[in-house]
């Protein structure tokens, strides 16, 4: 709740500069696109709170689990396939069969319930942020300006936080905080972090094919492993890093996979 507040700050602070610099919302080309980036802000703000159930069921393993939501770039290609007509190049599918191999082997790197309900989790996050970004694609191809779109994503996503915060507060009496007080503002800060990420995403998206755009910032699963390891000292066991690392090699191939493209001129398909 506090991450989802921390991201619409962010939105407040653009919707603020828009009325200031007489703009407005002048981004969307038509009213109807509104309703993509207030979906996308929605399935985000789920997608996050999935996460960290499957982070808290699973806190040694966060480098895989991020592995498997980073993942979404799959669902993204697939989305953009079936209903954007974007051509895949057998690389492309090829790099799809690594990433599904990597997401098994993440699955069978323990044996208890929890680690299992923790990878189940993972893979409905994947299934939100794909969800997000293919809407964010989508705005991209109907003409909305990427800030205009990032702005209202991150309102959205603070109109969750405020949702969150009265309900936490009628059911329990209380506002609800972390302790100590620091890992407060550390959510507020990560809040920030993924607007700006977000805002990234939605360029890149607009700017070539869905889902090797996406499958670029899938890779951040390394980071947080690294991070992981060097600031809680959590290593992983061999099975889970070699899905992880398995996962990522997959991603790294899509977003390096030569695309499909037509020779117009000569009329033979390049794969």
């Amino acid at each position: 709740m506090i991450l989802w507040l921390g991201t619409g700050c962010l939105g407040l602070g653009g919707a603020v500069y828009f009325m200031a610099s007489g703009r407005g919302f002048s981004g969307l080309p038509r009213k109807s696109s509104l309703a993509l980036p207030l979906a996308a802000g929605v399935t985000l703000a789920l997608g996050m709170f999935v996460l960290k159930i499957s982070l808290a069921v699973n806190p040694l393993a966060k480098g895989p689990m991020v592995a498997i939501a980073s993942s979404n770039s799959l669902i993204v290609a697939l989305l953009a396939w079936v209903f954007l007509k974007e051509k895949l190049s057998l690389g492309q599918w090829a790099s799809f069969l690594v990433i599904i191999a990597g997401i098994a082997l993440v699955s069978l790197g323990g044996m208890d319930s929890g680690h299992f309900g923790a990878v189940a989790y993972a893979a409905a996050t994947m299934v939100l942020f794909g969800l997000t970004n293919f809407l964010l694609k989508i705005a991209g191809e109907q003409g909305c300006d990427s800030i205009t779109v990032a702005v209202i994503l991150w309102l959205t996503m603070g109109g969750c936080g405020v949702l969150a915060f009265a309900w936490h507060g009628l059911v329990m009496a209380r506002l609800p905080w972390l302790q100590p007080s620091g890992f407060g503002w550390l959510a507020l800060l990560a809040g920030v972090f993924l607007g700006l990420g977000m805002l990234c995403v939605k360029k890149a998206v607009t700017a070539g094919p869905a889902g090797p755009a996406t499958a670029v910032s899938g890779s951040n699963a390394i980071l947080v492993s690294l991070l992981d390891f060097g600031i809680l000292g959590h290593w992983l066991p061999g099975l889970k890093l070699a899905g992880m690392l398995l996962a990522i090699s997959g991603i790294v191939a899509l977003a390096l996979a030569r695309p499909f493209r037509i020779n117009h001129g000569q009329r033979r398909i390049v794969t």
